[in-house]
């Protein structure tokens, strides 16, 4: 039940900001600035997690929620969750990966590019694949997809700031944003508010989309 509550969690929320490439201290303030634009959920580096070991607990007491990324080993997953891990994000198809998240009852998200590797990852029991279809014709490369090896739960990375509610009319669960993010070049101009800005212009954009999409006929 804990993985369907998490996974279901994940999808509620709808948008992840991935942050790498920033101190313990850097990171702390990007993430306040990301809260107060209205992100909900992050996607912290294993490496970035492992030397600071109270950061995901810390992180979880703001209410938010938080995974570990670019994992590529069971051992890693099974220490990420031991330091409180919402959901684990794996950098490959990693079978064991998907195996030991399954046991931890941790929401287990492993990287697909190809509809072979997609399927692959689907098979393993992750509960979301992410790809990178920016790089492989956007969302007409998603519908491609979906219609090749349908159902999926999938995650898209490295999302533009603008232009990707087209994602979601073709049924993508989670948006994932790093790189258009800028969070190291802007946490060493110490720019916090222009991470809650380019937070905001993301969560604005759903929701005003969300609430099209329920508005009355």
């Amino acid at each position: 039940m804990r993985n369907e509550e998490l996974a279901e969690g994940l999808r509620e929320i709808h948008l992840v900001a991935a942050v790498q490439g920033l101190g313990e201290q850097q990171l702390l303030r990007a993430v306040a600035a990301l809260v107060e634009g209205g992100m909900r959920a992050l996607e912290l580096p294993y490496a970035t997690v492992r030397n600071a070991r109270q950061l995901v607990h810390t992180l979880k007491g703001e209410g938010l929620l938080v995974g570990v990324g670019s994992i590529t080993r069971s051992l890693q997953a099974r220490e990420s969750e031991m330091l409180g891990a919402d959901f684990i994000s794996a950098a490959v198809t990693a079978p064991d990966v998907a195996s030991a998240c399954k046991e931890m009852e941790v929401p287990c998200i492993l990287g697909g590019l190809t509809p072979t590797e997609v399927w692959r990852a689907q098979e393993m029991g992750a509960d979301f694949v992410k790809v990178p279809a920016e790089a492989l014709g956007g969302p007409h490369y998603i519908r491609s997809l979906r219609e090749t090896i349908p159902p999926q739960q999938l995650i898209v990375a490295e999302l533009p700031l603008d232009g990707y509610l087209s994602y979601l009319e073709v049924g993508v669960e989670v948006l994932e944003f790093k790189s258009s993010l800028a969070l190291p070049e802007l946490a060493e101009r110490e720019d916090w508010a222009e991470i809650s800005r380019r937070a905001s212009n993301v969560v604005d954009a759903y929701d005003n989309w969300r609430a099209s999409r329920n508005r009355p006929t």
